[in-house]
C-alpha cells in the first residue's frame, strides 16, 4: 500500500469510494433514508470536489487502485477518513491516520476534531480523539446524530 496526496484526477474514483463505502456499511447503524442522503453527498459533484480539495487529503492505493482516503484542514479539522468496503479492517484506515496525526504535528496543530460516524467513532479514539459531544445535523431533509471528538496536542 502507498499513501500520497489526493489530485483533481483522483475525484471520480473518490466519490466512487465514498459512494460505495456509504451504501456498504451505513445500513449497520442507518436507516435507509439516512443511509441513502449521506451517499447522496458523492454526487454533489462541487460540494465534493471542496470536500476533497480544500484540506490537504491522502489517498491510500494498492495494486487494486484507491482503498481509502483521509483528509484534514488547516483549522484541525478531520474532514474524511473513509476506507474502501472490500479493504476495511486491514490497518488502512490506522495508516491513514497516522498519516493525519503527522501532518498535524508538522504543522504543530494544537487541536484536531471531526464529527464521527458510528462506524470511524472507533477509528477515532483508537488514536486517542475524546467524545465531548453530539450534535444532530440534516441532510437532504433526513437528521443524523454525529459524535463530535477532538484530540488536545500538549
Amino acid at each position: 500500500m502507498h499513501i500520497r496526496l489526493a489530485h483533481e484526477s483522483d475525484l471520480a474514483e473518490l466519490a466512487t469510494l465514498f459512494y460505495q463505502t456509504v451504501l456498504e456499511h451505513a445500513p449497520q447503524s442507518y436507516t435507509p433514508e439516512q443511509t441513502q442522503a449521506w451517499a447522496s453527498f458523492a454526487t454533489e459533484t462541487d460540494a465534493f470536489e471542496r470536500f476533497i480539495l480544500d484540506a490537504t487529503t491522502y489517498v491510500a492505493e494498492d495494486e487494486t487502485g484507491i482503498v481509502g482516503f483521509a483528509g484534514i484542514e488547516q483549522n484541525g479539522h478531520v474532514s474524511s477518513a473513509y476506507v474502501r468496503g472490500d479493504r476495511t479492517r486491514r490497518g488502512i484506515g490506522s495508516a491513514l491516520m497516522q498519516v493525519l496525526l503527522n501532518d498535524a504535528a508538522q504543522r504543530q496543530m494544537p487541536r484536531l476534531y471531526a464529527e464521527a460516524s458510528e462506524f470511524s467513532l472507533g477509528l477515532f479514539k483508537k488514536f486517542g480523539f475524546q467524545l465531548y459531544d453530539t450534535e444532530v445535523v440534516d441532510r437532504r431533509g433526513v437528521q443524523f446524530t454525529r459524535y463530535l471528538v477532538e484530540k488536545i496536542r500538549l
